[in-house]
Parts: structure tokens; sequence; C-alpha cells
């Protein structure tokens, strides 16, 4: 039996070229191919014929129309292409946070609205204060009662109170009622929101250093909070006035020179320190030697109780005592007769 040979289409149209060249070449082309139908026929008659005995145009042509068609050959259909994995792992649900019980959300709104009124009274009260208490009142003398206990917990309060070495006195303790009156540290800063809180006043008759502890109240300051600079230089001015009286034996002066250097700010409702001391004749220049009994230079600062910090520095210069001729001085009503017993 004949072999099937399968020709694509280009290969069939490459055999038929080739067996009509070689068609044409032997014999004329219209003896060999009438017609299409003789052509056919001619085909067909040779499928019967062994492959041997047929000419070599007529085997291609048996060959040719016994290869299979082309259009009976499909192209290869690409095969579909699946993912490894059709169904994709899903990820994980986040977990879902736990709700807060109903106890703790109404904590929590209670401290914030707690915090908020705390700080907005609080803000208030430095901004705008209340009213200063009446001098001498119940509340005003209750205040001062819990001022004294502070301060009995200082430790310079504690130092000084336990060296004999310091006398001291409630300021302005010695003043009359009417000097009092007229006074602006002892009437009009009265009472425990000015300065009658807590000022008491250390005196060492060896060095003639003078040591003040005192508690500003809220009604002192100038900006809010903030100590006002003319009620540091009036303290200031006083405290170097009661060292230089208590130089010259209680005889007062006046003040000649002061100057002042605000190093940093001194808040209310704290406790400070004053220090003034007198210079001695060698700190002094050669040309104001032996002068003292007239004209005193005095170094003062006033510091932070608790930490020691300065806020002001001052120098200060007093004149008066015995006077330069040593006769006398100036008097000062109420003062010059109590002389070295005189506190103020």
């Amino acid at each position: 039996m004949a072999s099937r040979i399968r020709y694509y289409p280009q290969q069939q149209r490459r055999v038929l070229a080739v067996a009509l060249a070689q068609a044409s070449t032997a014999t004329p082309r219209a003896s060999l191919i009438g017609s299409r139908a003789s052509l056919v026929s001619h085909i067909a008659s040779c499928k019967t014929l062994p492959t041997a005995t047929c000419s070599p145009v007529t085997r291609q042509l048996r060959l040719l129309s016994t290869s299979q068609s082309w259009r009976q050959i499909h192209p290869p259909q690409p095969q579909p292409t699946f993912p490894q994995n059709p169904y994709p792992p899903q990820a994980e649900p986040a977990p879902q946070p736990k709700k807060r019980s109903r106890v703790w959300k109404i904590i929590g709104y209670g401290s914030f609205l707690l915090l908020g009124a705390t700080m907005g009274l609080g803000f208030r009260a430095l901004v705008s204060p209340p009213p200063p208490l009446v001098p001498g009142s119940e509340l005003d003398l209750l205040q001062t009662k819990l001022i004294h206990r502070q301060a009995e917990d200082l430790q310079i309060v504690k130092e000084l109170s336990a060296d004999p070495a310091w006398e001291s006195w409630e300021a302005y303790e010695t003043l009359s009622p009417e000097h009092r009156a007229q006074h602006i540290s002892a009437g009009a800063m009265a009472g425990s929101s000015g300065i009658g809180g807590y000022h008491r006043v250390w005196y060492n008759r060896e060095t003639g250093e003078c040591v003040s502890v005192i508690f500003f109240g809220s009604a002192t300051t100038g900006w809010p909070g903030v100590v006002h600079g003319g009620c540091l230089a009036t303290l200031l001015d006083e405290s170097c006035g009661r060292a230089a009286f208590k130089k010259w034996g209680g005889q007062s002066g006046l003040t000649a020179n002061l100057q002042l250097n605000y190093v940093s700010a001194t808040y209310a409702t704290k406790f400070y320190i004053i220090r003034v001391k007198p210079r001695s004749d060698e700190e002094l220049p050669e040309e104001e030697r032996g002068k003292s009994h007239y004209k005193i230079f005095l170094d003062a600062s006033i510091h932070e109780a608790k930490t020691g910090n300065a806020t002001v520095v001052a120098e200060a210069l007093f004149v008066g005592g015995k006077g330069k001729s040593g006769k006398g001085g100036l008097a000062v009503g109420g003062l010059a007769d109590q002389g070295e017993n005189a506190r103020f």
C-alpha cells in the first residue's frame, strides 16, 4: 500500500508548481491536461495504480491529491493557563480593638474636664487675681498664720534663729501707729496680700550685716505674677537704710545714691531673702576711708529663699548719722528717741 504523505498548504503549492514545470518540458501542456476535468480524471485513474507505474508528474500529483487537505489541519490552539492556586489566600482580618467600658469613658472625660477647669481657673487667677484681703480682717489674720508656718520650715530661718550672733524682730515693730499709717511699707502694703504676711529682720552687730526674709503677696505685682520693680526698689532702700541706721547707733540719714540691677524676675507668693552689708574701710577707695560716721556704702541683693538665685543686685550710699562735724545728724520722729533699740 502506498504511503500517505501529508503536505501543508505551502508545500502543496510548491509540489504542484514543480509538477507543472516538469510536464511543460516533457510534453505539451494541452496534451497532458486538456482541461480541468481531464486533469482530475487522470489523477483519479492513477489512484488505483502502483506508484511505480505512474510518471513522475502523475506521481507527484497523486501524492498531492491523496495528501490531507490543509483545511483539515488546524493550527495548535494555545492552552489556557491557570494560576497555580486559583483561590489566593485571604488576609486575616485585623483584630478589632476592645471597646472600653462606659465607666472608663466617663472617668476619661471627667479627667479632661477637671484638668481644663483647673487650668482655666489658674490662668484667670494669674491674669485677674481676686481683690486683696483687708489688712487685719479675720481672713487676713488666718492667711498670715499659714504663711508664718511655711516660713518656719525655711532653712535660712532655722539657721539664723539658732545663731546667737543674730538678733531678730518683726519689721516695723517699733513704729508708732501714726507713723505706721503714713509708712508705705507698713501701711499701704500691709496685710498678707502685701508684704505683711511675713517680714522678719536679722541683724549682726559684729559685721553690721542685715538679713530680711519676706513673703511677697499677690497684691505686690505689676505684671501678672511678677513683683513690681518699684516695690523691690522700695524694700531695698529700706533695708539699706536699716543697716546704715543701726551702724550709726540709731541715728537716721538719707539715701544719696541707689543703683539697682534687675537680674531676673521676682515672683509673687514666694519667700525671698534681702541681704545688706556695709562696706568696710578696706573695701573703699583711699579718699573715702574714715568717713563711716556720716557716709556708708552698702551692697544689697535679693535672693529666692529656696534656690538662692539672685533676682536683684544693688549698691547704695547713705549720708547722715552723726554728721560731717560729728555733732549730730538728722532725726526721724518716733525713731530718734529709741536709739539703738529702734526696730524698724
